[in-house]
C-alpha cells in the first residue's frame, strides 16, 4: 500500500477479517446508506412510476453490461408490476434480425447509434416511464437512450454510481452522462471501480454495483406501490409462474397491454 494513500474502510476491515467478511460488512453498509440517504430520490422515482402506471402507461427498463440484471429485476418477475417491458442490446438479435456475432463485443455499448436501434424495436411513448441502470453512466448506449426517450416525453429514472461517473470522462459525443439526462437520479453509493475487497497486489475484487442497484430497483417498485395505494389505483403484479394456477391469471392480466410488452426469454 502506498504511504501517501489513505486507508479505505474496506482495507481497515480486511485487517481483522477475511475477504468474505470484508465484502459483507462493506456491502451491507453501502446498502444501508442507499436506504437512508437516497430516500427522497427513491420516493420521487416511485412517484414517476406510479404516474405512468396509473394512467395506463408502461414501466420500461434498460441496462447494458451487468446492469441488464438490474433492468430485469423490474420486468416480468414474481411480485413485479405486469405492465413492464425490458429493453436490451441483445434485442437487436432477438427482435431485430441481426446475426449474433454483431452483439458479441462487450464494448458495443460505447458505440453511437446502438440505443436508437434498440429503441426502434419497442413501443415507448408519452405516458410511459423508463428506468435506465448503468454504474458509470458514461457510455453512449445509455446516454443516448435517456435523451431519445425524454424527447418522447418519457421521464427517465437513472440508477448508478455518481462517485464513479464524476471521476471518469463521458464517452458520449455530448460530453454528458446518463445522470445529466435523467429526471430522477438514484445513487447506488458504489465506489469508483466497483470492487471493494482489497487484494495483496493492490487491486480489488468483489463488486457491489449490481447488488446495490437491484435493491434500488425493488425500492422504486415499493415506493410506486405505496403511491398507487394512496391514490386508490390497482395495477396488477405477477404471480410466481412456479406456483400452481399462476399462468392463466398472469396471461389474462397481460392482455390489457397486448402488443406493447416484449416477452422475456427464458
Amino acid at each position: 500500500m502506498s504511504a501517501d494513500r489513505p486507508t479505505t474502510e474496506a482495507e481497515t476491515t480486511a485487517g481483522a477479517a477475511g475477504p468474505a467478511d470484508t465484502f459483507a460488512a462493506t456491502a451491507l453498509a453501502q446498502l444501508g446508506r442507499v436506504v437512508t440517504e437516497q430516500r427522497p430520490a427513491l420516493a420521487a422515482g416511485g412517484a414517476l412510476i406510479a404516474d405512468a402506471l396509473a394512467s395506463g402507461g408502461i414501466l420500461h427498463a434498460y441496462g447494458t453490461g451487468h446492469s441488464r440484471s438490474v433492468a430485469l429485476e423490474l420486468v416480468a418477475r414474481a411480485g413485479g408490476f405486469i405492465p413492464t417491458n425490458l429493453l436490451s442490446i441483445k434485442d437487436l438479435v432477438l427482435w431485430g434480425g441481426r446475426p449474433p456475432e454483431t452483439i458479441r463485443d462487450p464494448k458495443l455499448e460505447r458505440e453511437p447509434g446502438v440505443a436508437e436501434s434498440v429503441l426502434a424495436l419497442h413501443d415507448v411513448r408519452a405516458g410511459d416511464v423508463m428506468v435506465i441502470a448503468s454504474n458509470s453512466g458514461v457510455n453512449p448506449a445509455v446516454v443516448e437512450m435517456a435523451r431519445l426517450v425524454r424527447a418522447r416525453s418519457v421521464p427517465v429514472i437513472a440508477v448508478g454510481s455518481l462517485t464513479h461517473s464524476r471521476a471518469v470522462p463521458s464517452r458520449d459525443a455530448s460530453a454528458t452522462t446518463l445522470f445529466d439526462n435523467a429526471d430522477v437520479v438514484v445513487d447506488t453509493m458504489t465506489p469508483l471501480g466497483d470492487a471493494v475487497v482489497p487484494l495483496p497486489d493492490g487491486g480489488s475484487a468483489c463488486g457491489t454495483s449490481t447488488l446495490s442497484a437491484v435493491l434500488v430497483a425493488q425500492l422504486l417498485a415499493a415506493h410506486a406501490i405505496g403511491e398507487l395505494d394512496r391514490r386508490g389505483v390497482h395495477v396488477p403484479v405477477y404471480r410466481s409462474m412456479n406456483t400452481a394456477g399462476a399462468d392463466a391469471p398472469n396471461a389474462e392480466a397481460e392482455q390489457a397491454w397486448a402488443g406493447r410488452l416484449r416477452p422475456v426469454e427464458a
